[in-house]
């Protein structure tokens, strides 16, 4: 059922419609001696029945929300829905008083069947409570017409998708990870004709990023902090979707979108060339030899033999070539060039990485530019020490596998830690890091993670190089 209720949603008002004074004094005369209704209340009447050319009628809202899921929550909104972001709420129209999330058909076991308002924080590192105590929260409700706030710019022609650009932003793995892989899943499917809501939005993100955000909408990204305004959708997304580090399951992604689709999408974004890595021939007469870029770090996790690594990646068969990926391009004379939103850079270290065939780096944010590197590449992550296997196969392993890449991974030995300079053999750093990390993370990424160099045995370690290079036949 459909209920008629007064629209607030336009900006321009229009005066009630006239009718010429004789034939209003005829109608009238008629009425009063055929059903004796005085003509006053004609006049209410002819005004209350034009101004429903002025009303609109409230569809029926649905509503789909997931909250089991342990990375995000997030709810698909459809019908008349309501963004008020100076108050963080979200109102969903209901063509009558008293509707339930039962009544929608809220499909989720989180939120009880007869609630009329739930909240949300819409920020895909749900399990960390540190990181979610400071995402701004939404409140959705379930209100009558009368009882939400009127519209004051309708978004009739498109969907929006709502969402926090906080947390970790600003890491360039938790770019990648917490928001741009989610808004590729969440948006993709509408094909550039969505609308981005975001709370605590960095504006110099949506600059260093401004060529993937630019291929998944064509439309401004509102920065709702602040803003009075109630914005109007008939569809809303809540949230983003998110599966696992770094990655996309296609069995739940809309249109089964992959990895594989998320690279080449990078691939048009930047204009990288290659879409697949070197393929050599061990009698090519021509002898080429595959490109290695070796990740290095200002910081800790260091390679502190980087030239007997490169001797050793040579001596197997790579044309090598070491970079951070993160100093600014050089301009003639050696002269930084200065670009606080990042673009440039961004450009610069996507088309640099897509010229290579193999990446090898210490676990760390650099490995993050693996997903520009060609499919068929190989991607050799050094491990530090520390029980820091299952968490480096997990953000660095598993996503060059999806991307149709090769992975390789190792790890190293307690003599290869320069942990063995700060700490005794017995000490239960290198004997059981399992406390450690029960204790807490920031431990663990203070002594593992920050305090640790590595120095490659290049005997133990040369296999792996073989091994790279052998995948690239």
């Amino acid at each position: 059922m459909k209920v008629p209720v007064r629209r607030g949603s336009f900006k321009k008002s229009r005066g009630p419609p006239s009718c010429s004074l004789p034939l209003l004094l005829l109608i009238a005369a008629v009425q009063f001696f055929v059903i004796g209704k005085p003509f006053p209340s004609l006049l209410m009447d002819s005004r209350s029945f034009f101004n429903l050319a002025e009303e609109e009628f409230i569809p029926e809202p649905h509503v789909s929300c997931e909250f089991n899921d342990t990375r995000s929550d997030f709810c698909e909104m459809a019908g008349a829905i309501r963004v008020r972001g100076s108050t963080s709420e979200v109102f969903i129209v209901t063509p009558r008083r008293g509707s339930t999330a039962g009544d929608v058909g809220a499909n989720a076991t989180w939120i009880a069947a007869n609630a009329t308002s739930w909240k949300m924080k819409p920020y895909t590192r749900k399990g960390e409570s540190r990181i979610m105590n400071g995402i701004t929260e939404f409140t959705v409700r379930l209100s009558a017409a009368d009882e939400a706030p009127a519209c004051d710019v309708m978004h009739e022609d498109v969907p929006a998708v709502l969402y926090s650009n906080g947390g970790y932003c600003g890491n360039y793995y938790h770019d990648f990870n917490d928001n741009i892989v989610p808004l590729f899943i969440t948006t993709r499917h509408f094909g550039r004709e969505v609308q981005l809501l975001v709370t605590q939005k960095q504006a110099w993100w949506f600059g260093k990023y401004g060529e993937i955000v630019d291929g998944l909408t064509r439309h401004e990204a509102l920065d709702l902090d602040g803003d009075a305004r109630v914005h109007c959708y008939r569809r809303v997304t809540l949230g983003l979707r998110s599966h696992k580090d770094m990655s996309i399951d296609p069995r739940r992604a809309p249109n089964n979108l992959s990895m594989v689709d998320f690279k080449r999408f990078l691939m048009w974004r930047y204009s990288l060339p290659r879409e697949h890595a070197i393929r050599t021939e061990e009698d090519d007469e021509e002898r080429r030899r595959p490109r290695l870029l070796i990740i290095t770090r200002r910081s800790k996790r260091r390679f502190m033999n980087l030239e007997e690594v490169v001797a050793a990646a040579e001596e197997v068969g790579f044309e090598v070539t070491t970079s951070d990926l993160m100093t600014p391009p050089k301009k003639q004379g050696d002269e930084a060039v200065v670009d606080d939103s990042g673009q440039a850079r961004m450009a610069d270290a996507s088309a640099t990485v897509n010229a290579f065939d193999a990446m090898l780096a210490v676990h760390g944010s650099g490995l993050t530019n693996l997903v520009f590197l060609p499919m068929n590449a190989v991607v050799v992550q050094v491990v530090p020490l520390g029980r820091m296997e299952a968490l480096a196969m997990d953000e660095y392993g598993v996503p060059p596998r999806d991307m149709n890449m090769r992975y390789l991974q190792y790890n190293i030995t307690a003599e290869e830690s320069t942990l063995s300079e700060l700490y005794p053999r017995g000490h239960p750093v290198f004997l059981n890091p399992g406390p450690i990390h029960d204790q807490s993370w920031s431990l663990v990424k203070e002594i593992y993670l920050g305090k640790q160099d590595v120095r490659l045995d290049i005997a133990r370690f040369r296999p792996v190089l073989q091994k790279a290079l052998d995948l690239l036949r």
